[in-house]
């Protein structure tokens, strides 16, 4: 029998500033990067794929009931993609 790992996955909000809807992306892929600000300041930011190479993408998620079907959505892409190790980035 073989040993399962609960892969670590990093998921983010992308906010639609024309529908004012929420998506939820989750990705195995994401790759670190530095940065500099406009005052000079190193700051890490996370790439990830375009969204068809993206694990799970929902679908728009309402400001009104973010709260609610952000937990929906997270419950969905658990099922997924088969891991409970989601973790949120900025």
């Amino acid at each position: 029998m073989q040993n399962a790992f609960n892969t670590l996955a990093k998921a983010k909000l992308v906010f639609n500033k024309k529908l004012k809807s929420y998506k939820l992306v989750v990705a195995f892929n994401v790759h670190k990067s530095t940065r500099e600000d406009k005052n000079g300041n190193t700051k890490i930011v996370h790439n990830f794929p375009v969204q068809a190479k993206c694990a799970y993408v929902s679908g728009d998620l309402l400001a009104e009931n973010l709260a609610q079907d952000l937990t929906n959505a997270l419950q969905n892409a658990q099922k997924t993609i088969r891991s409970t190790n989601i973790v949120f980035v900025d």
